[in-house]
């Protein structure tokens, strides 16, 4: 199964919306600065019409089996904005202390 990079920053980005919506009404407000992301790709070249280079994420035990094939690391430090380039938060209340 390849899943391109796109498709895994796409689903990341996902997931940060979901959390957002999840936290409404929540007691405690988290703020998503920044989004650090680690990934196994698998770079190939296409000799197909339309060639060039695609970046495959690599599943947990994936790996390469094609001759012109390289797996790698990349590493991305992302910012996590909303649509206006405001703070991303996961709860758009106060906080609320807990007590003991």
């Amino acid at each position: 199964m390849e899943i391109g990079l796109a498709e895994t920053i796409r689903a990341l980005r996902g997931e940060l919306a979901q959390a957002m919506a999840d936290g409404e009404g929540q007691p405690v407000r988290l703020r998503v600065e920044s989004v650090k992301l680690d990934v196994q790709v698998a770079v190939t070249a296409s000799a197909e019409a339309q060639g060039g280079v695609k970046f495959w994420v690599l599943t947990a035990g994936g790996k390469a089996t094609e001759g012109t094939t390289a797996t790698h690391t990349v590493s991305l430090e992302l910012t996590a904005e909303t649509a206006e380039g405001g703070t991303v938060l996961t709860h758009s209340g106060r906080a609320t202390p807990v007590e003991d």
